[in-house]
């Protein structure tokens, strides 16, 4: 634990400032900001944008949460069991996202990047919304009034571990519906508007709104803070296990991964290559460059060149021994192992 809490501490101090931040609490209250002469007015204006964009309620109650927080495990439980279909889970560093009722492309996963790519998979491709989700999370907010009944079919459990986050993005307008809604448990957190994210390492700019958000806290986006302004969940802003549900309707219109844009013959296993793989998390070795390029070919002919090599070195140790072996066979181009030889040459990059 007390490495998450150096890194978010690391990320905090490296932290470019922006010449304007507010920051509210729950109820909307200004609790600090931080101002220059430069673009203040400009900066204010679109905080206040934001926020009156952005609805907050307090619904579920330390019981609540706990229920839910119970069927949150059973979810991941069941994923580490390979229970659930291909495209439900997507696992990354810290963070694990399981979709419901409806998933779609994005990030990494596309072949052409940038806004308007994303497409959903074709039906079936997800698991179903859990009957749960309905009844201890859905059925709570159209009572309440913050949904109408029937307007939800898409839950996206996103499971961020500390020190997790998710950059700065808009949901993609053409595939989903507004409001977007979305439910925090396990802990305490903020959602930021208006970062930007730097990488190698990673940096992430003071927020244009920061938003505490509350365990069992529901939070609504729509308008500007939904269309016009990227969101994001930034490293330092989870300290401890944290997970939210997000609840979102699709556009009737909205594209889709279907058999005509995949192959027929392609069976549903094999779809995931169809897509681009996602990058490797491991670091780059900073010399792989300045090494020999060796093809596995050549290294299978290296191998068994050195077992020949202790083969006759644990022989009679006689070269011309060799040579007679080789003799017997006139014009031959195969070794004793009968592979074909082959000059391998070491080139660099």
């Amino acid at each position: 634990m007390a490495s998450f809490t150096d890194l978010r501490e690391k990320l905090k101090s490296m932290t470019p400032h922006k010449d304007k931040v507010i920051e509210y609490t729950s109820n909307g209250e200004k609790r600090k900001y931080r101002e220059s002469d430069d673009d203040e007015d400009r900066g204010d204006a679109e905080a206040r944008k934001v926020k009156s964009s952005v609805k907050q309620a307090h619904i579920f109650t330390e019981e609540d949460c706990v229920r839910i927080e119970a069927k949150i495990d059973e979810v991941v439980a069941k994923a580490d069991k390979g229970l659930y279909r291909e495209h439900t889970v997507d696992r990354a560093p810290l963070r694990n996202k399981y979709f419901f009722g409806e998933g779609y492309t994005y990030g990494s996963q596309l072949e052409k990047r940038g806004p308007g790519q994303e497409r959903l998979y074709s039906r079936g491709e997800v698991d179903e919304i859990p009957d749960w989700v309905h009844e201890l999370v859905i059925d709570r907010l159209v009572t309440h009034g913050v949904i109408p009944e029937g307007f939800v079919n898409s839950a996206v459990i996103n499971d961020y571990q500390p020190g997790g986050c998710i950059v700065s993005h808009v949901d993609p307008i053409h595939i989903f519906e507004r409001p977007i809604v979305s439910v925090s448990f396990f802990s305490d957190s903020a959602l930021c508007f208006g970062c930007k994210f730097q990488f190698k390492p990673i940096r992430v700019s003071e927020p244009v709104l920061f938003l505490p958000v509350r365990r069992g806290s529901v939070t609504v986006l729509s308008g500007y803070a939904a269309d016009d302004i990227t969101h994001c969940i930034r490293p330092q802003d989870i300290k401890e296990r944290r997970a939210v549900i997000i609840l979102r309707k699709t556009r009737p219109d909205a594209p889709r991964l279907n058999s005509s844009s995949l192959s027929p013959s392609i069976h549903s296993s094999e779809r995931r290559h169809i897509l681009k793989a996602k990058r490797s998390h491991r670091k780059a070795d900073p010399d792989a460059a300045h090494r020999p390029r060796i093809l596995e070919m050549d290294k299978e002919l290296q191998r068994r060149s050195l077992s020949s090599r202790q083969r006759r070195h644990d022989g009679d140790g006689s070269e011309n021994s060799w040579r007679r072996a080789d003799e017997r066979e006139p014009g031959s181009r195969y070794t004793h192992d009968h592979t074909p030889t082959r000059r391998v040459k070491m080139r660099r990059h």
